[in-house]
This record gives structure tokens, sequence and C-alpha cells, in this order.
């Protein structure tokens, strides 16, 4: 027999088949498989006709099978129970029970911004296994491509790759901080333009880090460059410097302890203030792992802007 001559079986047909010779009623089957009766009706003429050998009889409203009907329950059966297996475990990716998660970031966001929705997610997916990377924003952005997630601080030197949507995540406003009782802590309670910097012996966080970039960018539309004094590796050691009266710093909102005796958090130009963004690197939805999808959805849930003092933080800048 030539492949064409074979009968036209569909996989539904069968499962409406198996269904109906299990619980030997049409309308039953219909019910559980949440469609009406006429479309189950119209599964079993159309296997009938694949067939070519009557499967069933109806008396008094129940269903009895032929032999023909008996045979072809088996091989039923077994495709019913293989589309259960396949939508079970369609189910279990759609819940992400299971899996790897692969993130990069830097240590500034593993330490302050990750931490809780990581425990989040862990507790709501505890088959998924997270893997995490830190590096420079540079440094994990060239290697995008080994991770599912690569989360970033704006502004940018390097631009992603093309296969990668930037995903703008949090937009923080960053502060300056001082020994409280500096002369610029004194004299500008309220805030400080950058204008008034000039001279101030700056504490720089490294080059790759997006807090100082973005100052650095701030004081260049101003036409200042305030001078390196101190460059250090993580904000809290900006902090514990600016503290100890070494300097000034500068660091985002979510860093600064609520209460410190010893230091200042100071707007910068206000009241618009000065801000920054962190970012998500994303493969495009059809590259997406499942684990990945889920991971965004319970940022897109939990995510808003942050600043001291309750100030909003603005659309843009």
């Amino acid at each position: 027999m030539e492949s064409s001559d074979l009968p036209d079986l569909n996989p539904s047909q069968l499962v409406a088949f198996a269904l109906v010779a299990e619980l030997g009623s049409v309308s039953l089957a219909a019910r559980q498989l949440h469609v009406v009766q006429a479309a189950v009706s119209a599964q079993l003429r159309r296997l009938r006709e694949a067939v070519g050998d009557p499967l069933c009889r109806f008396e008094q409203g129940h269903v009895h099978l032929t032999a023909a009907g008996e045979e072809l329950r088996q091989h039923a059966q077994q495709v019913a129970e293989g589309v259960a297996a396949a939508r079970h475990f369609a189910r279990r990716l759609q819940r992400r029970v299971e899996g790897r998660l692969r993130i990069a970031l830097t240590v500034t966001i593993g330490s302050y911004y990750l931490p809780c929705p990581l425990v989040a997610f862990q507790d709501r997916y505890p088959g998924i296994q997270i893997e995490v990377e830190t590096g420079s924003s540079r440094e994990i952005i060239g290697r995008a491509k080994d991770f599912d997630l690569v989360f970033v601080e704006e502004p940018l030197e390097q631009l992603p790759r093309s296969d990668y949507i930037r995903k703008p995540w949090i937009k923080e406003e960053i502060l300056l901080v001082a020994r409280r009782e500096s002369k610029l802590a004194q004299d500008f309670p309220e805030g400080v333009s950058l204008c008034h910097l000039q001279g101030e012996k700056v504490l720089w966080r490294e080059a790759d880090s997006g807090v100082r970039r973005a100052v650095e960018r701030a004081f260049g539309r101003v036409r200042l460059k305030p001078p390196i004094h101190i460059e250090l590796p993580s904000a809290q050691g900006v902090i514990e410097a600016a503290r100890a009266g070494l300097g000034i710093g500068f660091v985002a909102a979510s860093v600064l302890p609520e209460e410190d005796a010893g230091l200042a958090a100071l707007r910068i130009n206000p009241p618009e203030g000065l801000w920054w963004r962190l970012a998500i690197l994303v493969p495009p939805p059809a590259k997406r792992s499942a684990a990945a999808a889920a991971f965004l959805d319970l940022l897109d849930r939990s995510s808003e802007p942050r600043v001291r003092g309750g100030v909003p933080a603005p659309e843009d800048g």
C-alpha cells in the first residue's frame, strides 16, 4: 500500500475515541474534553471514515465498541497516554519547575539589587538551578551568549550583541555622600549643584562603575572635570571613606543605610536630581529559555523606581 493511501488519523480523534470508550458516553467525554458534544461526535465520525469499519454502536445513549473498535481502542489509549504525558511535560515547563538559569551581573547588582528577587524566585521554582557569574558590564556584555540574562549598569560604553534586547530595569537616584560635619553638607543640606563641587576631593568608583560613568557625564555637561582623589572598588568603600572625611563620593540610593549619624546624603542638582539605570540584556522571545522568561516576569511584578525621601523617578534622564 502506498503511503498516500494510508488512513488520515488525527491524534485528537484517537484521544476522543479512547475517552468515549473509557466512559461509555459521548456527552461525558465532551464534558471532560471541555468541548460540545457535537465536536466529539464529529471526531468519531471522521475516525470511522478513516478506518473504514464501524467502531461503535449506540444503545440507549450508551456506547458499545465493535470488534474493530476494541482493537483500535488499545492503539488509541497509547496515543491518549502519550498526549497526556506531553501535556504534563508542557505544564511542567510552563511552571518552570526544573531547568537552569544562567545569570551574569556586576558586583553592585549582585550585592544590592538581585538577592531578594533570586531568593523569591528560588522559593517559587526550587527545581531551577541558578548559576551566577560576576564581572564588569564591559566583560559580561562581551560574553552575553554564555548566559540567559545579563544585568548591566548604564550608561554603557559597549553596545550589546545585536541579537540581544536591552530591557530597562531599575531607575534610581545617585546621591552625594560626605561627612556630616563637612562644610559642603552644612552649606547645602537640601542638595548641591555640580558647579559647587569644583575643588572637592572626589572618591571615585572603578572606571567600569555605572554610577561613575553617569557622574562623569554629568560633570562633562557642565564642563567640569574634578580630579581623582582616591579610587575605590566598591560602593561601601566610598561610603566608609566619605564618613572618615577623606572626600566626597557618589553612590546609588539603595546602597545607603537609612540612618547614618556620621554621613550626609545630598541630592545632586535638585529638584531634578541625577539618575542612573540598570538594564537587562535578554535574548529575543524565540531564543529565551522558560526559566529566563519566568525570572523576567517576577522582576516585572516587583521592580519600581527607587529613591530616598519619596521623590518620584522621572520618566527620562
